[in-house]
């Protein structure tokens, strides 16, 4: 399986186009082709799926009760979201809504979260950065490993 690793500093211009890092627009249109899924599941962060992985994880979603409340949520905060294609520069459009999401001034980073790109406010990645890992983080880190 494909997997993005690493993050990059982008921008986020005024007309609210994300500029994909070189690296992984390559990645993304060599492995999936340029159609994408721009959401948000949590505060303060953005997820940028290829169509492809988006899609299958939706169908795996819908195949569970719909009154099932974590499939309601799910869908109520994808629902937000909207498919793009990268354009030829690299660019993605964020719907408005998303990018208040951000609440940042335009510098973010884009990093690879395995099967999507995550998209921060440049200022939350320094604060997460800046926070160690408790000891029970840490030990629970170390029972993955073995």
């Amino acid at each position: 399986m494909e997997t993005f690793r690493g993050s990059y500093q982008a921008t986020l211009d005024g007309k609210g186009r994300l500029k994909l890092p070189a690296r992984l627009k390559g990645q993304l249109e060599e492995w999936h082709g340029p159609r994408v899924f721009v959401t948000s599941l949590s505060p303060f962060e953005l997820r940028v799926y290829p169509l492809a992985v988006w899609e299958e994880l939706e169908r795996r979603f819908l195949a569970r009760p719909s009154l099932d409340p974590l499939v309601q949520r799910l869908l109520e905060h994808a629902n937000y979201g909207q498919e793009d294609e990268v354009d030829a520069q690299g660019r993605v459009l964020v719907p408005a809504l998303l990018r208040e999401v951000l609440q940042g001034n335009g510098e973010v980073v884009v990093s690879g979260r395995g099967r999507f790109l995550a998209v921060v406010a440049r200022d939350r990645v320094q604060a997460e950065l800046a926070t160690p890992f408790t000891s029970a983080e840490l030990a629970a880190l170390a029972a993955l490993e073995q």
